[in-house]
C-alpha cells in the first residue's frame, strides 16, 4: 500500500510539486519556467466559471448534491471566488474536494502545482475568511505549506497575502494549544 502525505496527495507528487525550481536549473530556464507558471496561475485565477468546464461543473455538481445554490457561480473568476471574504464556506469546501482530486489526476507537473495551489487557496479562504478549518491537518502542516507557497517566485501577489493571513492564523492556533 502506498503511504500518503498529508494532504491527500502521494509521497510522491508532493516532492513533484514542492521541487518545482529546486536544485541547479539553469537561470533562463528558471525564469521562463517561472513565467509558465505563473501565466499558468493567472489564467486559471482570472477564468470566469462557465458552464462545460471541468472545474465549473465538478463544483456545481458537488454543491448541487449537497443542497447549495450555485446559480451566483456563474461569470465570476475563480481568483474573485477564493480572495472575496463573502464566498460561502460550502464553496471553499467545493473547490477545495475538487482541485484535491484534480491535482491528483493531472499528468502535467505544472498544472498539477496550479490545483494544489489552488486547493490551499481554499483552505486558506475558510480560515480568514470564515475562521473555519476545512481539513483534518495541524495547523502546523498548514503553516508549513502556505510557507512554501509563498516563497514560489510565480506565486500571484492575492494569493501569497492570503496565504500569508492563513499563516498568522495557523501559528496564533498552535501556539494555543
Amino acid at each position: 500500500m502506498e503511504k500518503e502525505s498529508t494532504f491527500g496527495l502521494r509521497l510522491d507528487q508532493m516532492a513533484n510539486v514542492f521541487s518545482m525550481g529546486a536544485g541547479e536549473p539553469n537561470p533562463s530556464d528558471e525564469k521562463g519556467d517561472r513565467e509558465r507558471m505563473a501565466a499558468l496561475l493567472q489564467e486559471q485565477l482570472a477564468s470566469a466559471l462557465v458552464k462545460r468546464s471541468l472545474l465549473f461543473d465538478t463544483l456545481v455538481m458537488m454543491l448541487d448534491q449537497q443542497g447549495h445554490d450555485t446559480h451566483s457561480l456563474a461569470g465570476r473568476s475563480l481568483g474573485e471566488v477564493l480572495l472575496s471574504p463573502q464566498s460561502d464556506i460550502a464553496l471553499l469546501q467545493g473547490i477545495k474536494n475538487c482541485t484535491k482530486s484534480l491535482s491528483e489526476r493531472l499528468n502535467s507537473q505544472a498544472e498539477s502545482a496550479v490545483a494544489t495551489t489552488l486547493y490551499f487557496a481554499a483552505l486558506a479562504g475558510a480560515l480568514v475568511h470564515h475562521d473555519r478549518k476545512i481539513t483534518q491537518h495541524s495547523y502546523e502542516k498548514l503553516d508549513e505549506s502556505f510557507a512554501m507557497l509563498i516563497e514560489k517566485k510565480w506565486m500571484d501577489r492575492g494569493l501569497a497575502e492570503l496565504f500569508s493571513r492563513a499563516r498568522r492564523i495557523c501559528e496564533a492556533r498552535r501556539n494555543q494549544k
